[in-house]
């Protein structure tokens, strides 16, 4: 599956815990994560306003930085030129992350908008919709050692407050999505809220 490339919209990467379990399948090979500039800088932007503040923009910055680092070969360039090919969506301001998709060669496109991303048009592209609950589920569902591995990673790195994978879950489920939280749960055996 580290073939399957997914371009990550902005909404899908601007609630903390739900993009660190997002991009810790992607650093396991469950996937291949894709983005442009464009969605990095609104997802730097959102950060702070998504955390009511607690979070800086320059702390969201270098989120953002960070995740160029680490995935160096996520950052889908020169798809500015499709966007004026795309019709059809609903919003026209998401035409680029359907380009990057395009550009980048991916088979989907994560987004908690499913409405703003049309079966019919992405279609004509190769390319369908899936929002992030069904994913992380999809994820799972192929490989679930690897999975509960990711939410472990996840857990053994947020220190400052600590977070058990209970909690981790808790807030996947508040972030929109109780699907992939109820599955990790029943496999893991935790109940909800500890």
């Amino acid at each position: 599956m580290a073939g399957f490339r997914a371009v990550l919209d902005a909404c899908v990467l601007v609630p903390m815990v739900k993009a660190d379990v997002l991009l810790e399948f992607a650093h396991q090979g469950a996937y291949r994560p894709l983005w442009s500039d464009r969605i990095l800088d609104e997802v730097a932007r959102a950060i702070p306003i998504a955390s009511a503040q607690r979070v800086t923009v320059e702390a969201g910055q270098r989120r953002v930085h960070r995740m160029n680092t680490i995935f160096e070969d996520a950052k889908v360039e020169d798809w500015e030129d499709l966007q004026e090919q795309l019709t059809g969506l609903p919003d026209p301001d998401d035409r680029h992350v359907v380009a990057a998709a395009i550009r980048g060669h991916a088979s989907a496109i994560v987004t908690d908008n499913l409405k703003d991303f049309p079966s019919a048009e992405l279609e004509r592209w190769g390319l369908h919709a899936v929002d992030s609950d069904e994913f992380l589920l999809d994820l799972l569902d192929l490989n679930f050692k690897r999975g509960l591995g990711c939410l472990k990673a996840v857990s053994e790195r947020r220190k400052n407050p600590p977070q058990e994978i209970a909690n981790i879950l808790d807030s996947l489920e508040r972030s929109g999505a109780p699907g992939f939280a109820f599955e990790a749960r029943r496999l893991l055996d935790i109940s909800a809220e500890g």
